[in-house]
């Protein structure tokens, strides 16, 4: 009889537990953050690159330290609003880079370019091309050792080795003069002279 009253009780008592289990377990979030995902965090890296290699590069920051950073096809390379790629990083390259810190890996997102634009209206830059970036630009690497985003627009003029040229005969590791404008932060070729080697 006693057994008989248990099985009697015992069948409402399950069908109860049953939805209130299944309450308990779809009441947790299902977008909640998995452990891995708690432990991404976004820092900013700003520093020189000091070494380049397949799909990452080193920074050293200002304390001298030296940050390993990766990237991934989703990584953003850009210099003065525009895009750029990978392969335009250069050993002494001044960066900044928004880094998503995965455990102990470290991701670039976003690597931004820092140019130093010191030259005056109507300053004569010299140095040697570095970088060519799409149509109208080119980076001029001064023998201070730093970088320069030199525009050229339809009045820009070109000299290469006492002979007139244009736009698409600068190459990476020219050396070339300058004379520039500043117009709206820019600083603008009226005049790209190429020298003859030597001179």
């Amino acid at each position: 009889m006693k057994c008989s009253w248990l099985r009697w009780l015992g069948a409402p008592a399950l069908a109860v537990a049953v939805p209130m289990f299944a309450l308990q377990v779809s009441a947790q979030p299902a977008d909640s953050p998995s452990p891995a995902q708690m432990k991404q965090r976004t820092i900013e890296v700003q520093g020189r690159v000091a070494k380049t290699g397949q799909g990452q590069f080193v920074v050293e920051t200002r304390d001298n330290k030296q940050v390993t950073i990766l990237t991934n096809p989703q990584t953003r390379f850009m210099m003065n609003k525009k895009a750029v790629r990978f392969a335009d990083l250069r050993v002494g390259s001044t960066i900044t880079v928004a880094v998503m810190v995965e455990g102990d890996r470290q991701i670039a997102e976003t690597v931004t370019f820092v140019v130093d634009e010191e030259p005056a209206e109507g300053t004569l830059i010299e140095g040697q091309i570095v970088r060519v970036i799409g149509e109208d630009q080119v980076v001029v690497l001064t023998p201070e050792r730093k970088e320069v985003i030199v525009f050229v627009d339809p009045r820009t003029t070109f000299q290469l080795e006492n002979r007139t040229g244009k736009f698409t005969d600068l190459r990476t590791g020219v050396s070339v003069r300058a004379q520039v404008n500043v117009r709206e932060g820019r600083h603008t070729a009226r005049q790209i002279v190429v020298p003859r080697r030597g001179k």
